[in-house]
Parts: structure tokens; sequence; C-alpha cells
């Protein structure tokens, strides 16, 4: 199972977003209960429970994060919804990426939430440019599983710490 630190949207989020997607023609979306914002992949074969603890040490004094969907963009055949924040939300991101044993990042932390693959590269965020989504906060850091079904993707949850922020 393939690790990996996320932020999970709240109810409002959620709904409002997917109210938004109902009123676009275009692609099958990705299902409400597996959307989520990446924060650090951690790799293939990890153990769960070391990760926590690492988790929960790397935490440590991290505030809550307030934010929001807006806008929308691509990577290839991905299509988007992105994460206005503030600055709690850079600071949870440094905190976990390039710092995790068995860090695999590739790429620059671009915060956002996949709503649709494409099959080819024509999928269009033009449709979703001026989306903005309700402000919330979120008080915990996810760790979370990537396990494949013949159903398609499953995310469990396998443990969250809570964001406190300084002592």
């Amino acid at each position: 199972m393939r690790l990996f630190t996320a932020l999970v949207p709240d109810a409002a989020a959620t709904e409002h977003l997917a109210a938004a997607l109902a009123t676009v023609d275009g692609p099958t979306w990705t299902p409400q209960h597996l959307w989520h914002i990446t924060l650090c992949f951690h790799g293939d074969g990890d153990d769960p429970v070391a990760r926590a603890a690492w988790l929960r040490e790397r935490a440590a004094g991290l505030s809550p994060i307030r934010l929001r969907l807006a806008s929308a963009g691509t990577f290839g055949d991905v299509l988007w919804i992105g994460v206005e924040a503030d600055e709690a939300l850079t600071a949870a991101a440094a905190a976990v990426r390039g710092h995790a044993p068995g860090h695999v990042e590739r790429h620059d932390f671009i915060p956002h939430l996949t709503v649709a693959w494409g099959r080819d590269k024509s999928i269009d965020a033009v449709p979703l440019l001026g989306y903005k989504g309700p402000w919330w906060t979120s008080s915990e850091l996810v760790l979370m599983g990537s396990e494949r079904t013949p159903n398609g993707y499953r995310y469990p949850a396998l443990d969250a710490v809570l964001l406190r922020g300084p002592p």
C-alpha cells in the first residue's frame, strides 16, 4: 500500500464543489469519497504505524489550516480544483515534504483536489476557472493509504494528527 499525507475537505466544501461540478458537462467525476488534498507521498511498502509516529512528530506545533477550493487546472489528463489557503498550509507541507524517509515527491507542491481523469489531453479546466468554494478550517493531517481494487482506487484513512498550533 502506498502511503500519503493529506487534508480532507469538510462537508460544506465537498457539497459546494459537487454542486458546481453538476453544472459542467464533461468527464466522469472522481467520487466524492475519494476527494483529498495530498501534501506528501511516502512511497510503497511504508510501515503505517511508524509513519503515523513520524507524522505526529512532524506535525507538532503546526496550526490549523484555513483554506478553500478555488479555480481549476490540469496536469496532462488530470483535472483539478486549486486551493487558496493561509500560511499554515505552506508550513504543513514544508513539515512533511522532503523530510520523509522514503520520500518520493517528483514535483513542486501545487495544492489541489483531483476531480477527474481524462483518457486524453483534451480535458478542459475552463468551465471551472471561476470556481470559489466556501472557506473552512482543517484541523488535522490524515495519513492515508492508496489501494487499487477491481472497482478502482480506495484511500482509507489510517491515522489522523490534530493540528493544535504552537505549545
